[in-house]
């Protein structure tokens, strides 16, 4: 049974509200499979045997307090609900409070599965606290853009010994993503070595991202290594965090031709709309709103182009969002009752709550070409003939003109895109807009 959010607001570090709270508990509390454990211990025990003391910043019911050899276990777990029917070793104990409130330690191993929540999640005075407790035991300022279990990374390096171990089961996607840079970086300064064993998709079946058992062990030399677990829950060897092949760059757009991350309008579930909904607000085409993608899902990857014919088939008479509210001019009548019509609580999305005016965001302009962000075998690149608006994870490709476009989509959908790319989740692979702009570049100027 979980305590209740006014009772945990005041063990967070930093002001948080119970809203915070209430969300950040709901996105964290996964336990981990008892095989995991397990498996992770056996991986830490072929580095180290008669460890002294233990420490583990998310530790639930202390369940990692059940195996290996150590003279003190410390677990931190600020919902207590977690581990009161717990029963642990003699030389285990919990502490209920906030892991960052813990004082600085000199630990043989930091272990455990910390809390998986989005930065979009993290409650605001937190993360604030949290990043100045790293910044002050490690000299990195952490991106705005990482989400918790990173900052639980940097505290388990800060608090083991110079020649301690880190084992923590997180996000196999750590080892490329941009949001991760400053971790690696300060993990490769250090001169530490790394080994990261990519887990089934299957082991965390309610969270949609990869997950992997990494261990940083300080003793070592600074070799990175990589595995994939096979289907006997054995592990092989990779020559690259992708697999086979070298992961695609991550770099700025170097030439006429790029593409841009989709639009955040604030809310898409206000801002964007089906078509049952724009003819219920009696909104106009063109006047109120104009077409757009959210996904593309919903059509085919062996189309060359999405259109005008195709856009009615796929996305307005299917229900699905396909009308973004224009904001590059007055709004009408019509229009503005709508937006007034919006409740207040969904106007609370923090882009939202920052604007003078809540809906109002810059209108982007129309790609020549829309992306998939997500995929699995190659992603979906279509010729946007229907003039729609790239919104949320659907990237927009943008181009001198149209031919230029027509020629860099063709090129695109015909790379072999098998083991350039980190697994992300569930077979599905995520192509940040930089490595695009990467592979763009590789294939400029090609015949």
């Amino acid at each position: 049974m979980l305590d209740s959010a006014s009772t945990l607001d005041g063990k967070f570090v930093g002001e948080t509200s119970s809203s915070e709270v209430d969300l950040y508990l709901d996105r964290c509390q996964v336990d981990t499979p008892a095989a995991l454990v397990e498996q992770t211990w056996q991986l830490i025990s072929k580095r180290r045997s008669n460890l002294g003391l233990v420490i583990d910043f998310g530790a639930g019911d202390g369940r990692f307090a059940h195996h290996g050899s150590y003279q003190e276990y410390v677990g931190y777990e600020i919902d207590s609900g977690r581990y009161a029917a717990a029963c642990l070793p003699s030389n285990a104990r919990m502490i209920n409070a906030c892991a960052f409130s813990a004082p600085p330690s000199q630990a043989s191993l930091a272990c455990g599965n910390p809390p998986f929540v989005r930065n979009q999640d993290l409650p605001e005075g937190w993360s604030e606290s949290a990043a100045s407790v790293v910044f002050d035991r490690t000299g990195v300022r952490i991106s705005g853009l990482a989400n918790a279990w990173q900052y639980f990374f940097f505290l388990s390096l800060a608090s083991t010994a110079p020649d301690g171990l880190v084992a923590l089961v997180i996000p196999y996607e750590w080892v490329s993503r941009p949001s991760s840079a400053s971790l690696r970086q300060y993990i490769q300064t250090s001169g530490w070595d790394v080994s990261v064993y990519r887990l089934d998709d299957r082991t965390f079946p309610s969270v949609l991202t990869t997950s992997s058992i990494t261990i940083v062990d300080k003793q070592g030399t600074g070799k990175w290594r990589y595995f994939k677990q096979t289907g006997d829950n054995q592990f092989y060897e990779m020559t690259s965090p992708s697999g086979e092949h070298a992961v695609l760059a991550y770099k700025s757009a170097s030439c006429d031709v790029k593409v841009k991350r989709g639009l955040s309008p604030g809310t898409q579930r206000y801002l964007t709309l089906t078509e049952e909904e724009r003819r219920a607000h009696r909104l106009k085409q063109g006047r109120d709103v104009v077409p757009c993608v959210t996904s593309l899902k919903p059509t085919s990857g062996e189309l060359l182009r999405l259109t005008p014919a195709r856009f009615e088939r796929d996305y307005v008479h299917a229900g699905e969002k396909c009308w973004l509210v224009r904001t590059d001019k007055a709004p009408s009548a019509v229009l503005n009752s709508y937006l007034e019509s919006v409740p207040l609580d969904g106007r609370q999305t923090s882009t939202c709550r920052a604007r003078p005016i809540w809906w109002e965001f810059t209108m982007p302009e129309q790609p020549k070409a829309l992306v998939a962000s997500g995929f699995r075998g190659r992603p979906k690149i279509l010729i946007n003939q229907v003039g729609a608006v790239a919104v949320g994870t659907v990237y927009g490709l943008f181009a001198p003109s149209a031919a230029a476009a027509e020629r860099m989509v063709r090129k695109l959908r015909d790379v072999d895109y098998e083991g350039r790319v980190v697994a992300h989740s569930n077979g599905l692979h995520k192509l940040e807009v930089n490595q695009i702009n990467s592979l763009i570049g590789e294939l400029d100027g090609r015949p």
